[in-house]
């Protein structure tokens, strides 16, 4: 019994290391950014297709501007920070007697011209820790017990690389 336990216990570390290693991977060897025009909205719709099951219980709210600009990015790319912003948000979300999760898209506008667009991904989750706001988009910084700290931080690479910022 005790081996059995051992092993285990070996297997699910090395299970860890290696999502630590491909996550690693990932944030390391970033395929340089191939950039067109996109649709935003059609991005947000794409991704939150993959979570049908919470959208249709009500988890899960999309509000996508209707003339929202097409934007500089590559398409890869984008979905991957939506995905990596939407699962944080249903991580979060995950003890909530009722979850809400909104993604908005909304036009930003100067001066009365429309200069860009803004995605949001909001949900009703406890937060982060005081203190941490700080640091959540670093490397290997993580609030969760099975995180490796990694998520945010792809996230904010991307984000960076494409000329836009992350708050």
């Amino acid at each position: 019994e005790m081996l059995a336990r051992s092993s285990q216990t070996i297997v699910n570390q090395v299970g860890a290391l290696k999502l630590m290693v491909d996550e690693f991977r990932d944030y390391a060897r970033l395929p340089a950014a191939r950039m067109a025009p996109l649709d935003l909205n059609a991005v947000v719709h794409d991704v939150l297709a993959l979570y049908a099951p919470v959208e249709a219980a009500g988890g899960l709210l999309a509000e996508l501007a209707a003339e929202l600009p097409r934007v500089l990015g590559d398409a890869t790319q984008v979905r991957q920070v939506i995905v990596n912003l939407v699962k944080n948000a249903l991580e979060a979300t995950d003890k909530q007697p009722r979850r809400s999760i909104e993604v908005v898209t909304e036009a930003v506008r100067r001066g009365g011209v429309t200069t860009g667009a803004r995605l949001v991904v909001r949900d009703d989750g406890p937060g982060f820790p005081p203190g941490s706001i700080g640091r959540v988009f670093e490397p290997y910084v993580t609030t969760k017990p099975k995180g490796t700290g990694l998520g945010l931080a792809i996230v904010r690479k991307i984000v960076e690389e494409h000329g836009a910022r992350i708050e």
